[in-house]
């Protein structure tokens, strides 16, 4: 709160019939309030204009000092900081971003192993909440197919991988190190690795590779985008400006 209310302040004994004035003040320069001293490290832009106006000659500004109590506390919060490497993985801003925002596209898969070989209609979304993506496929009416829920559960769709596909297992959203290996005896020791040594990384679809005309591979069967509606063009024309 206020530690001196506004009044004038006399000067310190043996002058106190005498009050502050602004002749008093000035830059790293000590004043005496009633008996209980404060030194003026700096002052802002106004009042060094104002001095400054008044023929004062500023000194440098003084530096703070230490408060005790806050050198102690970040010392203490400083020890309470994890030494092992820490990732934090945060997909909160992005669903919160784009929660409930779907890209539609409009598909075709001519299946060419198919009995009577005719193209298959497919509905793809992207949700932008976290990159997954489902597929549905439309089929005629007395067409002789069975009706199923989804053509491909939502999911985040894998690029085809050139070695081919990967055991499940293998590919983790984090990595550990083992510290002791085998050099001490039989014990183990793990802690995070935030550089993923070693790491399997697998690409996965994204909305920068759907586009109208592009191929794009379902577990290896070749889908190409044919349409999308108008919310997902008015996407990618202020997005990506196609």
């Amino acid at each position: 709160g206020t530690i001196v209310r506004r009044h004038r302040i006399p000067l310190p004994p043996p002058n106190e019939d005498q009050f502050y004035t602004v002749d008093h003040f000035n830059i790293n320069t000590e004043v005496i309030f009633y008996g209980r001293r404060y030194k003026i490290i700096n002052c802002d832009q106004f009042t060094k204009n104002f001095l400054l106006k008044m023929g004062v000659r500023l000194n440098p500004p003084a530096a703070r000092p230490d408060d005790p109590y806050t050198t102690e506390r970040k010392k203490n919060l400083d020890s309470m900081n994890p030494l092992r490497p820490y990732e934090r993985i945060d997909t909160l801003k992005q669903f919160l971003e784009y929660d409930g925002h779907v890209l539609r596209f409009f598909c075709v898969w001519d299946d060419p192993e198919a009995k009577f070989c005719d193209p298959r209609k497919l509905v793809l979304r992207y949700y932008l909440s976290d990159d997954t993506i489902d597929i549905k496929e439309i089929i005629p009416v007395n067409s002789g197919r069975d009706v199923v829920p989804l053509f491909l559960r939502r999911e985040k769709l894998p690029k085809y991988a050139p070695t081919g596909l990967y055991q499940p297992g293998t590919i983790t959203s984090r990595t550990v190190l083992n510290v002791f290996g085998k050099l001490v005896g039989n014990k183990e020791r793990y802690i995070l690795d935030n550089r993923k040594t070693g790491a399997v990384h697998q690409e996965f679809y994204r909305d920068s590779d759907l586009k109208i005309g592009a191929v794009i591979n379902v577990w290896g069967r070749k889908v190409i985008l044919c349409d999308c509606d108008e919310v997902t063009k008015e996407y990618y024309r202020t997005k990506y400006g196609i």
